[in-house]
């Protein structure tokens, strides 16, 4: 029987193999033979490490769920006192900082969830969370705001940020992603007047 620590390798080599496909192929294109292609692996070791592809789709959401989670985590921690908004929006709308294999995969996602009613809820549950944790950080800056603008900004904020890190994926003009930095801003200039 392989080691604890070389079977979670093996199973995170799988997992980042199974990523790989799914950003280039879509849910329904990526197979386990693709999957054992892409890690250099024979197929059998993917059902012995991970399972089916049930599996590993599942495997791969509570990934990205996860990385997600840790990601937002670790903004919000270095989020300074000082100038917090600004500096959310600049890590926000840093495209050094951007995943373009992450936001194809959420696409695959996505596409697979109207078929999927389970992966559906914990996408939404993910925006959700996504859009909360945003919302704390505005009502922490600007404590002021009414409830109703805070949650708008929040959802501005959500959507222009999704937009812009779709788009990395095709080569996002640096002026459009500016442009783009720049409408968050006004709505959290808009925020901050109503905070006064």
């Amino acid at each position: 029987m392989a080691r604890p620590e070389i079977k979670d390798d093996r199973r995170e080599q799988i997992l980042d193999a199974f990523e790989q496909c799914v950003a280039r192929y879509g849910l329904e294109g990526a197979t386990l033979g693709k999957t054992a292609e892409f890690a250099g692996l024979a197929r059998p070791l993917i059902r012995h490490n991970v399972g089916n592809k049930e599996d590993l789709q599942d495997a791969l959401v509570q990934r990205f769920l996860q990385r997600s989670k840790t990601a937002m985590d670790e903004l919000v921690a270095c989020l300074p006192d000082e100038n917090r908004l600004d500096t959310l929006l600049d890590i926000l709308f840093d495209p050094r900082g951007a995943n373009p294999q992450l936001v194809l995969v959420f696409n695959a996602l996505s596409a697979a969830a109207p078929g999927d009613p389970a992966l559906a809820k914990q996408l939404q549950r993910w925006l959700t969370d996504f859009v909360t944790r945003l919302e704390a950080v505005l009502v922490q800056c600007c404590p002021r705001a009414p409830a109703a603008l805070v949650e708008a900004v929040a959802a501005g904020l959500t959507g222009i940020y999704f937009n812009v890190e779709a788009l990395y994926p095709i080569g996002l003009s640096e002026r459009f992603a500016k442009s783009s930095r720049q409408a968050a801003k006004m709505l959290v200039i808009a925020l901050e007047a109503a905070n006064e």
